[in-house]
């Protein structure tokens, strides 16, 4: 009964897209007709790991060239999720994000363990730790391309629903150049804020070595205010990333890429309890505020070797990351520490987590287009994390201050062996065949440096508690492609993504109904997509897809509240169907209109160690809109030879979504209408633009959260009201 009720959704899916697609086609070809636009850019990406173009890909790719994401007024990684269909890029603060593709989201953002969804930077993967993705800026970015589906099998642990590929640019040694942007920002009904962006290319050779420097500083306004501390705007935020790159071609076969990647992030106080407001009223006051910072270093060098048949590929990488957070539960101390009883009780949860990790992927791409395209290599990581979680309590009536620690210690190694083809049966019909072994080991302690004296449940100190976990798995791909024509293919495919487990900081001695460590999860994706490219100046792409999540890294809670581990428990599903089209419309006008519907839930009942239903059959999977739609159009019309004016208008709408998979009302967030409006003009002394963010000033939210300790309120994370900003850039 199942599989039929699956097969009939499927069949609406397919139908529903059909149809849409049909609606589009009839209404492009009518503007082709009229239009002697100029053609769509032509996108080269890399997403398979050799050069091909956007259109003639068999997956699901989304691309944007860096100054398209400029031109549409992105500062950072998070914003480009308004534009692309099935995905979304969240964050409950600034600095950090979270990322979901296809309903496939990090359900426990776990310290130990990996995240969900790929994230990187050139070749360095920058997703081993969920949550806690860097959200750098997009200043000075050659493109960004976002794979739809498991990548499993080239990029690996950690892209079970896709992954998200930040491609920089790379020093020019033909000659020197630079430019800049400044920008001012004015948030209503807070304060006001700004950035400052730059980069400059330095030829030292001619045609052999070249350098370049990119640096951002943005320092986003605050809005929300804290009456317990007479305080306002306490969310603003400094936000810096300095990029070093190198390039040395001393011959046409070789290229050396030496890069270096420095990003910091603060923020003071990131969550409310209403719009604009942190005031847990009839609970207790605010002890503090929230403070929190991440440092993101990453190294890199990539040889590329052209052999003629195939090109060599080196690519190593050492990353450095540190996270540190001050979480102010001073409300929650109420509890144990009634004010009448204990007066000016002040309490905060504290954690610093860092991880090094050291990468190397050697492989060899074929050459050209053959009818055998294929790229075969290996890959390693070693990584280690060391965290500590603890609390401060403050009783300044006995007086007394409390400060109980623990200590993880997390060592992986991993390596992978991966194959990825693509054969030309036929002048029409290609097939494409894939696969990738894995193998990981992690070893953890958890040590309690000190405990308390106060009865809060915390582990005696010198409590040790360890473990390990290990994995080997292949992550498969199969597809065939059917091309109708130069400008129109279908492809079908199935591929498997697969997540490592990890290691959990509850003491089991303490919670023996919970435990010490869990497994790794997998996702299987079946998938039918269209893309065509119309006319010269109109495009249109399509998939319904079938994904089937097993093994679900679910988080738990103690009954106490105050531990949350991961479980392996249950499994989900997602039927779902995107469609992106766009182009121009006449001389002057460009459109684009992005659709995405997704049934991503859990399968069956889901249990903790004391048999308490944790969540329900059917519940949705968090962070995840069923439907969500972004409407774009940019206006260009030339006033003089040297002037030009461009405006731009982009609409996302998406329906509510929950925090956690219980589905609790409590930590609903409901649907989101955001509104963009820019205008500007372009001349030879520059470009300046006028743009107000959240036109409409909704108080829509991202993500609700219960405190460290009992539910006694929600802390949310909103979207910034409407902002009005002030943008001038010109070349140097």
């Amino acid at each position: 009964m199942r599989n039929l009720q699956l097969s009939r959704l499927s069949l609406k899916l397919a139908v529903a897209l059909a149809t849409m697609g049909a609606a589009f086609l009839a209404v492009s070809a009518a503007n082709a007709a009229t239009s002697n636009a100029t053609t769509l850019d032509e996108i080269v990406i890399t997403a398979q790991k050799r050069a091909e173009t956007l259109q003639d890909i068999p997956i699901s790719v989304y691309a944007i060239s860096g100054a398209d994401i400029e031109a549409q007024g992105i500062t950072s990684v998070q914003g480009l999720a308004n534009s692309v269909a099935g995905v979304t890029i969240g964050s409950a603060n600034p600095g950090n994000m979270y990322l979901n593709i296809r309903g496939t989201a990090d359900l426990s953002s776990n310290y130990q363990g990996s995240s969900v969804n790929g994230f990187y930077i050139d070749e360095v993967a920058m997703s081993y730790v969920p949550g806690y993705m860097p959200d750098v800026g997009v200043f000075d970015l050659e493109r960004v391309e976002v794979l739809r589906g498991p990548q499993g099998t080239l990029f690996g642990d950690g892209s079970l629903g896709g992954t998200l590929r930040v491609i920089t640019k790379k020093p020019d040694s033909t000659s020197f150049f630079g430019r800049y942007k400044v920008d001012f920002e004015s948030v209503e009904g807070g304060g006001a804020g700004f950035g400052v962006q730059s980069s400059i290319n330095l030829p030292i050779q001619k045609d052999v070595l070249a350098a370049s420097l990119s640096v951002s500083y943005r320092n986003p306004p605050g809005w929300i205010d804290v009456p317990d501390l007479h305080k306002n705007n306490t969310n603003d935020a400094k936000l810096g990333d300095y990029r070093l790159a190198v390039r040395y071609t001393p011959t046409a076969a070789l290229t050396v890429d030496a890069s270096y990647l420095y990003s910091r992030s603060t923020f003071y106080d990131f969550l409310a309890t209403s719009p604009g407001v942190l005031n847990p009223a009839g609970v207790g006051p605010v002890g503090g505020l929230s403070p929190s910072a991440a440092t993101v270093k990453v190294a890199a060098l990539t040889v590329s070797y052209d052999a003629g048949f195939a090109t060599f590929v080196s690519a190593s990488a050492a990353t450095d990351a540190v996270n540190e957070a001050t979480r102010d539960v001073s409300s929650a101390l109420q509890v144990v520490f009634p004010p009448e009883l204990v007066p000016g009780a002040s309490a905060s949860a504290l954690v610093n987590a860092q991880s090094q990790a050291l990468s190397q992927e050697f492989r060899l791409v074929s050459n050209g287009h053959n009818n055998l395209d294929w790229t075969v290599g290996t890959y390693a990581l070693h990584e280690k994390r060391d965290i500590e979680d603890g609390y401060t309590f403050n009783l300044p009536v006995i007086p007394y201050v409390d400060e109980p620690l623990e200590h993880t210690k997390q060592t992986g190694t991993s390596w992978a062996a991966f194959a990825d083809a693509n054969y030309r049966l036929t002048e029409h019909i290609s097939a494409q065949i894939g696969d990738r072994f894995f193998s990981d080991k992690k070893d953890f302690s958890l040590t309690q440096i000190r405990g308390s004296i106060l009865p809060l449940g915390f582990a005696p100190a010198g409590t040790v508690q360890t473990g390990s976990e290990s994995a080997k798995t292949s992550s498969p791909k199969l597809g065939l492609t059917y091309k109708i024509s130069n400008d129109t293919l279908v492809f079908v495919k199935y591929a498997k993504g697969f997540r490592s487990g990890g290691s959990n900081t509850v003491p089991v001695s303490l919670y023996p109904y919970a435990s010490s460590q869990y497994g790794p999860e997998s996702l299987y994706s079946y998938e039918i997509g269209l893309k065509s490219k119309l006319s010269d100046n109109w495009y249109l792409n399509s998939s319904v897809y079938h994904n089937k999540w097993s093994g679900l890294q679910l988080p738990f809670r103690t009954t106490d509240n105050r531990y949350t581990y991961t479980t392996n428990a249950g499994t989900a599903s997602a039927n779902g169907a995107e469609l992106e089209t766009g182009g121009h419309v006449g001389e002057h006008v460009n459109l684009s209109i992005a659709y995405a519907y997704i049934d991503s839930k859990i399968d069956r009942n889901v249990y903790d160690g004391l048999d308490n239903l944790i969540a329900r059959a059917d519940n949705a999977i968090p962070f995840t809109s069923k439907n969500k739609l972004t409407l774009s159009s940019t206006y260009t019309q030339a006033i003089t030879d040297t002037l030009k004016s461009v405006s731009e208008v982009r609409y996302r709408w998406a329906t509510s979504t929950y925090s956690e998979p219980g589905n609790q009302a409590l930590y609903e967030n409901g649907s989101t209408s955001q509104l963009f409006v820019a205008t500007g003009m372009s001349g030879s002394w520059g470009t300046v633009r006028l743009y107000v963010d959240n036109a409409l000033n909704r108080t829509d939210s991202s993500a609700k959260i219960p405190p460290p300790g009992p539910n006694l309120y929600v802390l949310t994370s909103y979207l910034r009201p409407r902002t009005f900003g002030i943008e001038f850039s010109d070349n140097w």
